[in-house]
């Protein structure tokens, strides 16, 4: 393998990745390093592209330094990594450990750019957690609050509810009740019908009511009859009457005649 071809192009990919953030090194090398060494820090912050330091985010930035060694990369680089404003050197330790992780895993390989990476999400981790959680917009937490649920119906649509002791007490909860309720208009309705007739007892009224409701329209009906015909009668009593009378004023008359 041609290591310092090898090392040269993974220099010009980080350049056309980095861009700005990668430097030579302007500050004093690590102590014990080489002086015949080529150099590198690449600025790492934890705020994204484009934030503002108006931010919630805390201003935390270090300053990532490497240098190529003759066999690299079947052999680890040296680096370095430092504080530029509010790491501590506890922090710096947890954060070579991340490093150390990322030469294991691509040892023969170009892994400065996997390096830098791992960095990166570190330090953005580490602002957040500081930072501690954010109030959301109302529309952003109601679209949160519909994510989780949508999540959650998902889950039990997929596994089914499980059964714990709280879940099972609910159940049982609503059981007992759902069970008194059906019990109580059961007896409800066993007490109204111990009130009330029985089906021949109604039956029996009802048959009664009709034959008295029968008698009645039969008795209203001959009443209406004899009323219908007493018109008649009185009319030809009033005629033989006045032909009586009649009778009687011509006999009375001749007789006054003769």
């Amino acid at each position: 393998m041609d290591y310092a071809a090898e090392q040269e192009m993974e220099l010009e990919a980080l350049e056309a990745i980095l861009m700005e953030d990668l430097q030579p090194l302007q500050g004093s090398r690590p102590e014990s390093w080489p002086a015949d060494v080529q150099c590198h820090q690449v600025g790492i912050s934890a705020r994204d592209d484009g934030e503002t330091s108006t931010s919630d985010t805390p201003p935390l930035e270090l300053e990532f330094v490497f240098a190529h060694t003759p066999t690299y990369p079947d052999e680890p680089p040296l680096f370095k990594a430092r504080s530029a404003r509010g790491l501590s050197n506890q922090q710096l330790q947890q954060l070579h450990g991340i490093l150390d992780e990322q030469v294991e895993q691509n040892i023969g390989m170009g892994m400065i750019y996997a390096m830098v990476s791992a960095a990166q999400e570190w330090i953005r981790d580490l602002a957040h957690a500081q930072a501690g959680p954010q109030e959301l917009d109302p529309a952003a937490a109601k679209r949160q609050a519909a994510e989780e649920e949508e999540k959650t119906l998902a889950e039990i649509r997929a596994h089914g509810t499980p059964v714990t002791a709280d879940t099972f007490a609910a159940w049982k909860a609503r059981w007992d009740t759902e069970a008194a309720l059906s019990e109580a208009k059961l007896e409800a309705d066993a007490a109204i019908r111990a009130s009330g007739p029985t089906g021949k007892q109604w039956f029996v009224q009802q048959e009664a009511a009709g034959a008295q409701a029968e008698e009645l329209e039969e008795n209203d009906e001959g009443e209406d009859s004899d009323t219908e015909f007493r018109p008649e009668e009185d009319e030809e009593e009033e005629e033989e009457f006045d032909d009586d009378d009649e009778d009687d004023m011509l006999e009375t008359y001749l007789a006054q005649k003769t």
